[in-house]
């Protein structure tokens, strides 16, 4: 069964799905309650590795060259959902990178360092939510290392403070690690390379509303749904030159203005999603996917 996971998962990231330019797998997670957002991949054991998102599956929209050696820049990234109550999206990179780019000060240009771009139109409204103030879709932004005084988190392209409420905790938790732990930027002996993870646990809007929860309308997540999502790895080595790689899951630029120039996740239902670990898709799935493909 893993290997018809893995033959389904390379089919669908070049597939389209309406008018969105590639599509993943989302599993769920089993049980959310031993799910740990600290940074580390220890509560990711139960994901079946056909799942993982590494540099084949990605595409680099800036034009340089693409994929690099591993020893220059490498990823692995896990994404999965789970059901009310706790009805959340959950993210994990691991990127190993010769060179650590992280130069900003300015959170809203952490685009421009090493990052992670997440971009969100969970209810495919799909226009341009950058001239609506977020109301249909996010982009969001994460960094380790943050600048001083500054969240590791952040809602790009916003005029005002109170937009980032969602961007939060409890509506957003964000941890991450860093080995060595004394990295430094342009500080990697030649032959080296650093290790960073990005670890997240994040509510969903289909209505976000600037002022706060009490005016938004949060996503609920169900099985064989298909939810607008697009991750950006950006990727910086000279402060000067600027970022050289900004590989993602859509072949196409502009996803941070109108997600139908992004990717799209179908979330997969796991087998025994009250404690079990298999993420199998079992035959009544296979015909659901059939279709998704066919549209």
């Amino acid at each position: 069964m893993k290997k018809l996971i893995f033959a389904l998962s390379t089919l669908m990231v070049v597939s389209a799905v309406s008018a969105h330019q590639a599509s993943y797998y989302m599993p769920q997670v089993p049980n959310p309650d031993k799910m740990v957002i600290d940074g580390k991949s220890d509560d990711w054991g139960w994901i079946d590795p056909a799942f993982a998102i590494t540099p084949d599956n990605l595409f680099e929209i800036l034009g340089t060259p693409w994929p690099p050696a591993k020893d220059d820049w490498d990823v692995v990234l896990y994404v999965a959902w789970s059901s009310r109550p706790d009805n959340s999206l959950y993210y994990f990179a691991r990127v190993t990178d010769d060179s650590l780019g992280i130069f900003i000060e300015n959170p809203q240009e952490y685009w421009k360092d090493d990052s992670l771009e997440i971009i969100i139109d969970a209810d495919h409204s799909s226009e341009n939510f950058n001239e609506t103030e977020m109301v249909s879709g996010q982009q969001y932004g994460i960094r380790i290392l943050p600048a001083a005084g500054q969240p590791d988190t952040w809602l790009f392209n916003v005029p005002q403070e109170s937009i980032l409420w969602s961007s939060r905790a409890p509506y957003m938790v964000f941890k991450w690690t860093i080995d060595p732990a004394n990295a430094k930027p342009l500080g990697q002996p030649a032959g080296t390379t650093v290790t960073y993870t990005y670890e997240v646990k994040q509510t969903l809007w289909d209505f976000h509303d600037k002022t706060g929860v009490s005016g938004s309308v949060e996503h609920t997540f169900a099985p064989d749904q298909i939810v607008g999502l697009t991750f950006q790895f950006d990727e910086t080595e000279n402060p000067v030159l600027g970022r050289e790689r900004q590989p993602g899951t859509t072949p196409v630029n502009g996803a941070f203005q109108d997600n139908s120039n992004g990717s799209d996740f179908l979330l997969v239902p796991t087998e025994g999603a009250t404690g079990g670990t298999s993420t199998a898709v079992e035959s009544n799935s296979w015909g659901r996917i059939k279709s998704y493909m066919a549209n």
